[in-house]
């Protein structure tokens, strides 16, 4: 009688998939076997389940016990060495995955799956059954799977490091200053749709969510004071110069008797001609000095991050109504302190 087989996460993930997705029979029963292996069933219980004999169901297990996954392979098969790869060989990997695909000949921008087996096939002339095995060698080599950030092609990183530079020069008397409040905006906008997530479901039974496909939508202005690190927020109906006007008369009520520096992106309606009038001596913005961020460059706003964690936040709520989603969006914005700089 043998004892449960010990298996880690990563390796229960592979041995499931090549249970279900095996390119044959034999490779699928030896992962089922030490799958039932791992649930702490005897020897006599897998071989009557797989039908398959007690020598085999235990040669399987205690080839998994000194191979791990490679046993469940033959050692060539197709002329295709499908063993596991050395400490060596996947630290090397794992210096190859660290740069471009095209240092290697592979004209992309990032590494996918199909690109890594092609160069382990040539280079070691390992194939695996499962695409979780290459996925596996890259969350050793520490990358995660997400989506890229958006890059302008218009950006000049060099002009936006310089302007942001000189945006930290002139705000930081203002910041010093009990004189002056420093607020950091931007606009977002919130639409009525619900929006379908990874969750954890239950095996082979169907899940469903209801979808709301109406049209409606909200867009916020929020002001994000570098000081408290509180974020004022401001229900826009539209994103033009006069509803943004109506939003810095409400800010300037919060600060009476301040100097309001005013930080924000180059959008139209934040340099119309009426905004501009606004700033005169003894009309609304008087007070106000409006800087401007970096062109093509959002990640700089700090109030973008703000928006990024708040829908995140939000779209794991249920909500059933617009009004109600949008009250959860008011509520993650306006009770947390947001301890970002620009």
């Amino acid at each position: 009688m043998l004892k449960p087989v010990q298996i880690t996460q990563h390796e229960k993930e592979l041995l499931e998939d090549w249970r279900k997705y095996g390119i044959n029979s034999l490779i699928r029963d030896r992962a089922h076997a030490i799958l039932l292996g791992h649930q702490g069933m005897f020897t006599p219980q897998i071989a009557t389940i797989l039908y398959r004999k007690n020598e085999t169901i235990r040669s399987w297990l205690k080839g998994f016990k000194n191979q791990r996954l490679s046993s469940l392979f033959s050692k060539y098969r197709n002329n295709i060495n499908a063993s596991k790869l050395t400490p060596t060989q996947k630290k090397e990997i794992k210096k190859v995955l660290e740069s471009s695909p095209s240092d290697y000949g592979i004209p992309k921008t990032f590494w996918e799956v199909k690109d890594l087996k092609k160069w382990l096939k040539a280079r070691f002339g390992v194939v695996y059954e499962s695409d979780r095995s290459y996925h596996f060698l890259f969350e050793l080599s520490r990358f995660s799977w997400k989506l890229p950030d958006k890059f302008d092609v218009r950006r000049n990183d060099d002009l936006v490091e310089k302007r942001l530079q000189e945006i930290r020069e002139e705000i930081k008397p203002y910041l010093e200053s009990d004189d002056w409040v420093v607020l950091v905006a931007d606009e977002t906008r919130m639409m009525w749709e619900t929006e379908a997530r990874r969750a954890w479901l239950k095996t082979n039974q169907k899940t469903i969510i209801k979808v709301n496909r109406s049209r409606d939508y909200q867009s916020f202005l929020g002001s994000l004071n570098l000081k408290t690190h509180k974020c004022h927020l401001h229900s826009l109906p539209w994103q033009n110069q006069d509803e943004v006007l109506k939003a810095l008369k409400k800010i300037k009520k919060y600060y009476p008797n301040k100097k309001i520096c005013y930080i924000w992106d180059n959008a139209a309606w934040h340099k119309g001609k009426k905004i501009r009038e606004q700033l005169k001596k003894g009309n609304l913005l008087e007070n106000f000095h409006l800087i401007n961020t970096p062109p093509y460059a959002p990640d700089t706003n700090p109030v973008e991050h703000i928006w990024k964690y708040v829908k995140e936040k939000v779209a794991y709520q249920p909500a059933t109504t617009f009004k109600q989603k949008v009250n959860n969006f008011k509520l993650a914005t306006i009770h947390r302190k947001f301890n970002y700089q620009i």
